[in-house]
């Protein structure tokens, strides 16, 4: 008994200082990494995406309103007024507007590292961490539905003007999803000591937020005058080590979306940037592999359909917008 109650001891213990050590690296990486400046990355290292927005992001629709296909009964045609002015018919094929606005996302392929993190028994264990370091920008380019008069005095909308918001927000949302075989969807975890090893690894010589702390930022435009860049980290714990090819959706970065009727429910879709990567590489020695961003050209034709179709695509695509 006595020996249990030492190993309990010496386990909460180890525990104990497990959390302190991590708290303590947190604090102080992110501290470094505040104070000291960066290094100078060369203009290749980046994968800059441009704000995937356009004219049609300005407008959802025409789309009936739900209200249409569970109250039926309500139709008739008014003796007065034309029967565009009833509920039912103002309710269909209805068109909403509104500003779109996108954010710049430049990243740096996806890395491994292998860290200690608690188990589901409260145990300590080894881990292999993915993470994808990014660097979002406000660089403008806002688009705003601007309505004008048609010959009959109609109100009609043509091209969108170009805005500029002062400040949005970004609300990320990361999923890794593996493809083939195994494939399997791995969501972004908030990991402090795991965030706290890659700032001191990067050295970007800025804070770097999780997907949470970066919620809170305010994303402030850049100008030629002054640029304003904010750092973040997703990360993927324990990924198949069996994977070859996968992608990573990015949600967040633009408010446009769409709208679409499910058995006469609606849904909203957000438009999602998909990056494509490949892993050539096994279980053996992970950490050694190589993450390349992008489908490769294979001059073999065959092998090069088999790629194509473990991501679904006709063509090569290193990354493309989708809704869902």
């Amino acid at each position: 008994m006595a020996v249990s109650n030492l190993q309990a001891k010496s386990r909460l213990a180890f525990l104990a200082l497990l959390c302190l050590a991590a708290v303590s690296a947190s604090a102080n990486a992110q501290t470094l990494t505040s104070l000291t400046p960066g290094r100078k990355l060369a203009p290749d290292v980046l994968e800059v995406i441009p704000p995937g927005i356009d004219y049609g992001d300005t407008f959802q629709g025409p789309i009936d309103l739900e209200l249409v296909g569970e109250n039926s009964d309500l139709a008739w045609v008014p003796n007065y007024v034309s029967e565009s002015e009833t509920l039912l018919k103002k309710a269909s094929d209805v068109v909403f507007r509104g500003d779109a606005y996108g954010l710049q996302f430049a990243f740096k392929p996806v890395r491994m590292m292998e860290t200690i993190l608690p188990g589901e028994d409260g145990q300590a264990k080894s881990a292999i961490v993915w993470y994808l370091l990014y660097r979002v920008r406000n660089v403008g380019g806002d688009l705003r539905p601007t309505p004008e008069a048609d010959p009959f005095g109609n109100q009609v909308f043509g091209q969108p003007t170009k805005a500029a918001s002062t400040w949005v927000r970004f609300m990320p949302r990361f999923r890794l999803r593996t493809l083939g075989a195994n494939s399997r969807t791995y969501l972004d975890p908030v990991l402090p000591s795991v965030k706290a090893a890659i700032a001191a690894k990067e050295r970007v010589g800025q804070p770097i937020f999780d997907s949470i702390e970066m919620q809170r930022q305010k994303i402030e435009l850049s100008t030629e005058a002054e640029t304003h860049d904010y750092w973040g980290v997703a990360t993927w714990v324990n990924v198949d080590p069996r994977t070859d090819f996968f992608r990573i959706e990015v949600s967040g970065l633009t408010n446009a979306q769409r709208l679409v009727l499910d058995e006469g429910r609606t849904k909203y879709l957000q438009k999602t940037l998909v990056l494509h990567f490949t892993r050539p590489g096994d279980t053996v020695n992970e950490l050694e592999d190589v993450i390349r961003y992008g489908i490769p050209a294979i001059d073999d034709a065959v092998r090069q359909k088999y790629v194509l179709d473990q991501f679904g695509l006709q063509d090569r695509l290193d990354h493309m917008w989708i809704y869902q």
